[in-house]
């Protein structure tokens, strides 16, 4: 009697280690992607604990199973398919802040402000503008309103594609096609008006040296660029956030649009 007792413990237990391991296998790349959910600047035990609390609480408290499974192979083939899908979910998810990313960086490329030329001793490789509207979309959105749509709409994944339904098929490529186009689309959007006042100061400067060729206007150029592009840029900053959040805002329905595609 003690024997099928414990026989039929240890097949729970599997049964619902199962589970969890295939519902952390779509949270682990979302978590390592999205930045709401710690992307790159969390600790790897942060994510790897948050990505486990929730793997405990779709299993436990919304239900979510894993389909019955008869071999190891099986069981791999699940989690890789899991693995992949939760890919394509975090990508989609962290669009919005690369978008901000983007245009930070072609803000500065035209104006010429880059980190290591603002400041050479750091090392640093990385956009000043860019991080900036980066850290401040992360900001504004974990504070606001595309936290809790983030969230919802994770959890809603797994009733709009359980566990081991989901199919990459040609229209969900295309989709996510799509949406990285747009996000390139909104990068480039975001940097147009900077870069119509770089090329504006250009144009002057030139006009100017060709009017006055005993004038030294070379080295004005590049500062009249950098305080220009800026002031343009402190002045739009609130509709460069609105943008951006938009963009957050519609990323759980683009996401659940691609979910659909491949039920």
């Amino acid at each position: 009697m003690n024997d099928w007792a414990g026989l039929l413990t240890s097949q729970l237990l599997q049964a619902h280690l199962v589970s969890v391991a295939v519902i952390c296998a779509r949270l682990l790349p979302i978590a390592f992607l999205c930045p709401l959910l710690g992307g790159q600047l969390a600790p790897t035990t942060v994510k790897l604990g948050l990505v486990l609390s929730l793997g405990l609480f779709l299993h436990a408290a919304a239900g979510v199973d894993a389909p019955g499974v008869t071999s190891a192979f099986e069981l791999v083939g699940l989690v890789f398919q899991e693995f992949l899908l939760g890919t394509t979910m975090g990508l989609i998810a962290a669009l919005p802040f690369d978008a901000a990313r983007m245009g930070g960086r072609f803000i500065d490329l035209f104006r010429g402000s880059s980190a290591e030329a603002a400041l050479p001793m750091t090392g640093s490789k990385e956009s000043a503008t860019g991080d900036a509207l980066y850290q401040l979309l992360l900001a504004v959105s974990a504070a606001g309103v595309v936290m809790p749509l983030a969230l919802s709409g994770l959890f809603r994944s797994y009733a709009l594609a359980p566990l081991g339904r989901f199919a990459h098929s040609e229209a969900v490529v295309l989709e996510v096609v799509r949406l990285v186009g747009t996000a390139f689309a909104t990068g480039l959007a975001l940097g147009a008006p900077i870069a119509a006042v770089s090329l504006a100061v250009d144009a002057v400067m030139g006009l100017a040296s060709r009017a006055a060729p005993s004038m030294n206007l070379q080295e004005t150029g590049a500062p009249l660029r950098i305080l220009g592009g800026g002031a343009v840029l402190w002045l739009m900053v609130g509709l460069v956030l609105d943008r951006l959040l938009a963009t957050a805002v519609e990323a759980p329905a683009a996401m659940g649009a691609v979910l659909e595609l491949g039920r």
